[in-house]
């Protein structure tokens, strides 16, 4: 008996579609634990790092991530949430299908808005403009981490090239129980007191408090820097260390440490409105180190902070605002520098250039300049007054450029004090024999040193402080993270008489291969004796 055809081909039809299902099922069920994807961007710019991918590999329990994002926004914002959302996606992909993201627009919902500010997520300005309205809102653009009962929060995300750094980082908060670091702030030369009860000092320590613990390490004495100091602060030192504080620091550095130096070259006197040079000692330490701070005062007329100045109102002398060229506004920032990323600008107080002669220093080190005056401002020798008035004209030494303020340097450093004894415990007696010390480090692991030729600008820039302290004490994996961002290839300048060839080439192109096949065309007809026609006829 024949089989039937038809049922034949059915049969083979059905069964086609029963593989086709069955494989579907196999891919699905292969692709949860598994896949992959292909980023041809020369920044890996769609991919997590390796360390990112193993931190979300350490999860080992719901981890719910609550977007709480305005929608409707205008550019640059209108595509942020789409990108923390696909990022957050990312990082679920590699969790082993323990996190959740949720998304949610709290706007005008008081619900939602109280659920966000609980988790420390607050509204922040901006501005709406239309052909018609121009006004300030309130929008949200946070994400809060839960974690069982910890949760980390970016309250505000204003810019997404370190996006994968900051969730990173709040992920290995959240999964990696560390033990708090140590923070020191030197003493001994008259720096600014951490330890005030009140004031910007105060706000400053609470404020480096909630993630780090918090140590005065006091300098010249016997000992040195704790081993357990993990990050060192020098703010402001008003006299000049002793040669035993500078060992102290050195061989800190020697270990590997990181050390952070801001430092004044002078102080205002409001009463004389005049400048006061400050000595503090530390020139030959960091020009051995590779920084160079010199002794001047930066200008900006235009871009600057204000000082409080004595004016007389009537009987009474009242301290009014003033715009103060000394004050000068950093706006050159390293925007791929994860310190001052998030940053506009900075303010100056009475800074000085700082300078680095990157030929001079060993290869193995490396120089960032972090921030830098506008190319308009300009630097002074001898300032005698502080009067805004009389430095509103540019002076006839006055020397015109962008000029460094604030520079770090990583890498293995080489000792100052090469050859020479560890200098004397002035605190001890001459009766007194000196304690015996470890034998002094000549070259020492890689280090982090800060410098800038300001103090004042710290308690002004607390953000860029915390931000500093957050890198200095970081894991080196982790600040492998470095910012992603989309960046066009630029286009290789050509010479006029190129750049004319070029565009006649690409004018003629187009007609003359139209014009060849029009006559290849025409060619081909004449030579196969013409067009013929359905009816057989052939066309004149």
């Amino acid at each position: 008996m024949a089989l039937d055809p038809r049922r034949n081909l059915l049969a083979n039809a059905w069964a086609q579609l029963g593989l086709v299902v069955v494989i579907v099922a196999l891919a699905n069920v292969l692709a949860l634990g598994w896949f992959g994807r292909l980023d041809l961007t020369g920044d890996k710019l769609y991919s997590l790092s390796p360390t990112t991918r193993q931190l979300m590999s350490r999860v080992d329990k719901p981890l719910v991530a609550k977007v709480y994002f305005t929608g409707g926004l205008q550019a640059p914002y209108n595509t942020y949430e789409q990108t923390v959302v696909d990022k957050l996606e990312d990082l679920a992909a590699y969790s082993g299908g323990r996190m959740d993201v949720q998304v949610t627009d709290p706007t005008g919902v008081q619900a939602l808005e109280e659920e966000a500010r609980r988790f420390g997520i607050t509204p922040v300005q901006y501005r709406f403009d239309s052909a018609t309205l121009s006004e300030k809102r309130r929008v949200y653009m946070g994400v809060a981490l839960v974690y069982g009962d910890r949760q980390q929060v970016l309250p505000a995300i204003l810019q997404t090239d370190t996006l994968e750094y900051d969730l990173a980082r709040a992920v290995r908060a959240l999964v990696m129980e560390e033990e708090r670091r140590v923070v020191g702030w030197v003493v001994g030369a008259g720096e600014p007191p951490i330890t005030a009860e009140s004031g910007p000092l105060a706000r400053l320590r609470d404020k480096l408090v909630e993630n780090h613990d918090l140590r005065v390490v006091p300098l010249g004495g016997p000992g040195g820097v704790p081993d357990d100091v993990d990050a060192l602060l020098v703010v402001g030192p008003q006299q000049p260390l002793s040669q035993r504080s500078l060992y102290q620091l050195d061989q800190y550095v020697m270990r590997g440490g990181s050390l952070a130096v801001f430092l004044a070259n002078m102080k205002p006197d409001i009463a004389a409105m005049r400048p006061v040079r400050v000595f503090h000692g530390m020139e030959g330490l960091l020009g051995h180190y590779g920084v160079t701070v010199h002794r001047d005062v930066l200008i900006d007329r235009q871009r600057n902070g204000k000082l409080e100045l004595p004016v007389r109102q009537g009987r009474n002398v009242v301290r009014v605002p003033v715009d103060s060229p000394v004050i000068p506004r950093a706006t050159e920032l390293d925007r791929d520098n994860l310190v001052v990323k998030d940053l506009d600008s900075m303010l100056f107080p009475f800074a000085s250039s700082l300078a680095v002669d990157e030929e001079q220093l060993p290869p193995e080190l490396s120089v960032t300049v972090l921030a830098a005056t506008h190319p308009d401002s300009g630097r002074l020798q001898g300032l005698r007054t502080l009067a805004p008035e009389a430095l509103q004209a540019r002076l006839s030494s006055e020397e015109t450029g962008s000029f460094p303020v604030l520079v770090s340097v990583t890498g293995p450093q080489r000792s100052f004090f090469t050859g020479d004894p560890p200098p004397a415990d002035p605190t001890l007696s001459p009766t007194q024999e000196d304690p015996v010390e470890p034998a002094p480090l000549a070259q020492g692991p890689a280090a982090r040193l800060v410098v800038a030729g300001s103090a004042d600008f710290v308690i002004n820039e607390q953000d860029f402080l915390l931000n500093l302290v957050d890198w200095m004490v970081a894991d080196e994996q982790l600040i492998a993270i470095r910012s992603k961002s989309l960046d066009l290839p630029p286009l290789d300048p050509i010479e006029p008489a190129r750049a004319s060839q070029l565009k006649l080439v690409n004018l003629l192109v187009g007609p003359v291969l139209l014009l060849v096949f029009g006559l290849s065309r025409w060619a081909l007809r004449r030579r196969s004796g013409g067009y013929v026609g359905p009816a057989g006829g052939k066309a004149a």
